[in-house]
């Protein structure tokens, strides 16, 4: 109602948020509820529990006895028809015939008993899943991008694909991080909240991306910042490589990616990453 609908790059809820503030957005929005809004100080609120990072990869066991679920890797979320079909007839034969969805694009099939566990992860890795992931490509995140939306300025799901098999054979690490592409500012990849967080841009006319560090979620929750600008993908891999090399070997012991990120000023980091 209050946005600007006339300018499509500006229809989004964040510049309505952005122009008014918190305090006018939550008053404004008071007039909409049929019940008032509790506030509690923020002294009072529990902190966010920790999260285990990719832990929706792999199999588990239910509260329910006897039954566990299985997380799919789906690259990136893209999966072929007949791909499609195949979960489904994993879902109906061994589980409920259900299958949930990620925040990540991989995929959950719930309900699956003991007996049964090992035959769902051979049917996974047969139909080009799996449920196990580098911990580079369990949390590699890509919007639809120029494939598929008129706003993006490169081809994040290509793009990504590229970057992880890249990164896959030439970096081991320890601890998963997450990688987010995303081709333009409306950030439906939420490039801001990734450990790496990639924005497409137009270098020479190619793909290329702005690189931005430090973003989290949950406990570690906080907003990415802009590290470098314009860099044309076939740059991209070998920077993203130094960068998580130089992150391995100039940590503190234990550290994470976010804490080391954030640990340090932004020309400090562009000059740790430099070659």
């Amino acid at each position: 109602e209050n946005g600007d609908r006339t300018n499509r790059k500006k229809a989004r809820l964040k510049y309505l948020l952005e122009k008014w503030g918190v305090e006018k957005f939550l008053d404004e929005t008071q007039k909409k509820l049929a019940f008032p809004l509790r506030k509690i100080p923020l002294t009072e609120c529990e902190p966010r529990r920790p999260v285990i990072r990719h832990g929706h990869i792999g199999a588990y066991s239910q509260s329910q006895s006897g039954l566990n679920y299985v997380g799919a890797v789906i690259p990136v979320g893209r999966m072929k028809s007949r791909q499609m079909h195949q979960l489904a007839e994993i879902a109906e034969k061994f589980g409920s015939g259900e299958a949930r969805l990620t925040v990540f694009q991989n995929i959950i099939i719930p309900n699956i008993p003991d007996a049964d566990l090992d035959a769902v992860k051979d049917r996974l890795v047969l139909i080009g899943f799996h449920h196990q992931a580098s911990s580079v490509c369990g949390g590699m995140v890509a919007c639809t991008g120029s494939r598929g939306c008129k706003y993006a300025q490169a081809d994040t799901k290509g793009n990504a694909l590229v970057l992880g098999k890249y990164l896959d054979e030439r970096v081991i690490l320890d601890r998963p991080i997450n990688i987010h592409l995303t081709g333009c500012p409306h950030s439906c990849a939420q490039h801001y909240v990734g450990d790496i967080g990639l924005v497409g841009v137009k270098v020479n006319g190619a793909d290329g991306y702005n690189v931005v560090l430090g973003g989290g979620m949950d406990h570690e929750a906080g907003i990415a910042r802009e590290v470098f600008w314009n860099v044309a993908f076939t740059e991209l891999p070998p920077l993203i490589e130094r960068v998580l090399k130089v992150y391995q070997s100039k940590r503190i012991s234990g550290e994470t990616f976010i804490e080391f990120s954030r640990r340090h000023q932004v020309k400090e980091l562009q000059d740790a990453f430099a070659e």
